[in-house]
């Protein structure tokens, strides 16, 4: 196994969580556990002094709830006033110490109150073995996915979490930039295909929507505007056959689960496996062996009336769409790739309603890879590319890759000669750029080169920014006299423009 090998991607998800790694080869792969989960579920469960994650722990929810911990992720890095969404830990939750503390059941009377912090080295732990024994080799280094939203506490956390768990956080980066990466979005430019794109990740996880709008210039991203609802995700779908198959079971039985958290967790959990199902087939059995008074609940639902219980969520997630279309200043059409990241990619109808959200038929709609996988992926690919960087260069590159940076609003160029707009500095480039090119003299005899510099909305001009002239030779001939022009545009958006006559000593600055 090479060293490159060692270096694995970490999307550590609030309900789910993958590793990937890229072989000699230079192919990328998730890697399973021990007990063959791909997907491995972010919940930690404790039985005396043994530990379990993924799809054993998860299943302890419903049998011992209190031994349970999951949801963790969302509060790292938060104190416990600040904390939200405190319900879905399976074990009760506490103060700390001012941080989120859950108070574990150890068996025999025995509890321990453990930070969000902790419960997170402990995961962390069983994903760095489970990597260890799937490569045969110690881990060097990790590059870790974190949400856009995440703050410094957070992020700082999460690598201190990381270093507990024997896991060296040799970067993070943002889960939009991660599934990005894994397209190859602004890294396979070719005469066809530049890769100066705007991009749109909607990434669905299990209990939230963000929506990122990237800017991708040669080869780098920046974000320009971002959305984020935690009251959208998988789960919606789930909660919605919930009470569906809540309903019917009351109906047939004469029973209320809707106080019995047992049945609800048992129920939840096999509506999960329907969801799943109708993503690739018209009809999805649920079944639950005792769901309560010792009665069985098994019956049958249709893809369309999962899409009808559905409405409400597909709905809701265009208006995230619409939302950070609007912070970005952008119309649907301007859009070049729709990536769509986590397990609810799959549901047929919420694939069709983003297309229909994305009007113009050039829009790509990038659903090719496993959509839950793809951010690991990213991660992994990010490693590889880091991988030989010096220490000191490793080292400035804890924070993600991605930020917030100045850009651009509109398109910057100029005319030619048939008063046709020339783009020279695209909408959303990042903020410093420059951009050198040449022009010719336009006619005989030409004493003089004008060149002015305008900026307008989808390539048609509507401010003149500057203007310049730049004395030449007298009669030269058309064409023959070459300016060389140096267009830099700062951080702040200082506009500095240098003309030069490449035979000549003529230069202007502006």
């Amino acid at each position: 196994m090479s060293e490159q090998a060692n270096v694995i991607g970490i999307n550590f998800g609030t309900s789910y969580s993958s590793i990937s790694y890229m072989s000699k080869d230079g192919r990328t792969d998730c890697i399973a556990n021990e007990d063959g989960d791909r997907q491995i579920a972010s919940v930690l469960a404790f039985s005396g002094e043994e530990e379990s994650v993924g799809s054993q722990a998860q299943a302890q929810i419903p049998r011992n709830p209190n031994s349970t911990v999951a949801h963790f992720r969302a509060q790292i890095g938060k104190s416990f006033e600040s904390a939200d969404e405190l319900t879905g830990a399976a074990c009760p939750i506490v103060d700390k110490d001012g941080k989120v503390g859950y108070n574990v059941s150890l068996g025999e009377d025995k509890t321990q109150i453990f930070t969000a912090k902790e419960i997170t080295a402990k995961y962390l732990r069983h994903l760095r073995e489970s990597a260890e024994a799937f490569l045969g080799n110690p881990i060097t280094g990790a590059i870790v996915s974190v949400p856009s939203y995440f703050t410094d506490e957070q992020r700082d956390e999460l690598k201190q979490a990381a270093a507990d768990a024997g896991v060296k956080v040799i970067q993070m980066i943002h889960e939009s930039a991660a599934a990005a990466l894994a397209y190859g979005i602004g890294h396979n430019s070719s005469s066809k295909d530049p890769q100066d794109k705007t991009v749109v990740v909607c990434d669905m996880g299990a209990h939230s929507f963000d929506v990122t709008v990237l800017n991708v210039r040669t080869g780098v991203y920046s974000i320009l505007a971002t959305a984020h609802d935690t009251k959208l995700g998988g789960a919606s779908f789930d909660e919605n056959l919930l009470n569906h198959f809540a309903a019917e079971f009351k109906k047939k039985n004469k029973i209320d689960i809707s106080g019995n958290k047992k049945a609800l967790a048992k129920l939840r959990a096999a509506c999960e496996v329907t969801k799943k199902s109708l993503s690739s087939a018209n009809s999805a059995p649920c079944f639950v062996e005792s769901l309560a008074d010792g009665l069985d609940f098994h019956t049958t639902i249709n893809r369309l009336r999962f899409e009808m219980l559905s409405k409400v969520v597909f709905n809701d997630a265009l208006k995230v769409i619409e939302e950070v279309l609007k912070k970005s200043d952008l119309d649907a059409s301007e859009v070049d790739e729709v990536v769509m990241v986590g397990g609810s990619a799959r549901i047929p109808k919420l694939a069709s309603k983003f297309r229909e959200a994305f009007t113009n038929e050039n829009t790509k709609i990038r659903s090719e890879l496993e959509p839950d996988e793809v951010v690991a992926t990213g991660c992994a690919i990010q490693g590889s590319l880091i991988a030989e960087f010096d220490q000191e260069t490793i080292e400035s590159c804890v924070h993600p890759v991605v930020t917030l940076t100045p850009h651009t609003t509109k398109h910057i160029g100029t005319l030619n000669a048939k008063g046709e707009f020339i783009t020279i500095v695209p909408r959303y480039t990042s903020l410093p750029t420059r951009r050198i090119f040449e022009f010719g003299n336009a006619q005989q005899g030409q004493t003089q080169a004008y060149f002015a510099l305008y900026e307008g909305d989808h390539e048609i001009p509507s401010t003149k920014l500057l203007e310049a002239v730049l004395a030449l030779e007298n009669g030269m001939e058309l064409g023959v006299s070459k300016i060389e022009a140096t267009l830099t545009i700062e951080s702040n958006n200082k506009i500095n423009l240098v003309l030069r006559e490449k035979k000549g000593s003529a230069v202007v600055k502006v």
